[in-house]
């Protein structure tokens, strides 16, 4: 069974082939406009370097995709580092290398082993993460009983984010597709029954890190 997976925090590389730079970098996306923010960002970075040249993808209901070999060789940039997205079933996530030309000329080939060498360490780095289907609710409740909840959550691995602090606590929970009962068991157990979740929205939570094929 394949799992989707996303970048798990911003990742670097730095790969260095005949004197030429390559400067890799890996993000977690939620929007087009979010990778151009991105891209933007990397080329005010490095105004003086020659090319900029990257992959996303994007899934949701409607799946989307993206590739630049910005001025260099067809198929030796854009789409390597593509296919690096896209055959590790990666979804929400932008890579993008940097390339600082040295001088000498590397052939077709040698490109499109720089990019997706450059490309893979940057991902590597991003700490990949699997995408398990969840369920989130938004609840409020009395100050000891959120911190019994909390607690409980740090033992089963629950997300407990989005806190407020008022006259009662206000956050969000998060707990993966299937523990649905035990989260409500724990809610009325730890609240004498006054504290009982409603309808939970479904999304994708951040599971455990994984390595690349």
């Amino acid at each position: 069974m394949s799992f989707d997976i996303t970048i798990g925090k911003d990742g670097e590389s730095r790969v260095e082939v005949k004197k030429s730079v390559f400067i890799g970098r890996s993000f977690h996306i939620s929007s087009p406009e979010e990778a151009a923010e991105f891209l933007a960002r990397e080329r005010k970075k490095y105004p003086d370097a020659r090319h900029l040249c990257y992959a996303w993808v994007l899934g949701g209901e409607v799946s989307r995709q993206k590739s630049s070999d910005d001025g260099e060789p067809q198929g030796t940039a854009g789409q390597p580092l593509l296919e690096l997205l896209t055959s590790n079933n990666f979804t929400d996530s932008l890579v993008c290398v940097t390339r600082y030309f040295g001088g000498t000329l590397l052939g077709k080939g040698g490109l499109k082993r720089a990019y997706t060498d450059s490309g893979r360490q940057a991902l590597e780095n991003g700490e990949p993460v699997v995408l398990i289907p969840a369920l989130r609710w938004r609840e409020h409740c009395s100050y000891p009983v959120f911190e019994m909840l909390n607690r409980r959550a740090e033992q089963s691995g629950w997300s407990v984010e989005n806190v407020e602090y008022g006259q009662d606590v206000l956050f969000s929970i998060t707990v993966p597709d299937g523990s649905e009962g035990e989260l409500i068991r724990c809610c009325l157990d730890l609240s004498g029954g006054s504290l009982k979740p409603g309808e939970p929205e479904s999304l994708l939570m951040r599971g455990e890190k994984i390595s690349l094929v």
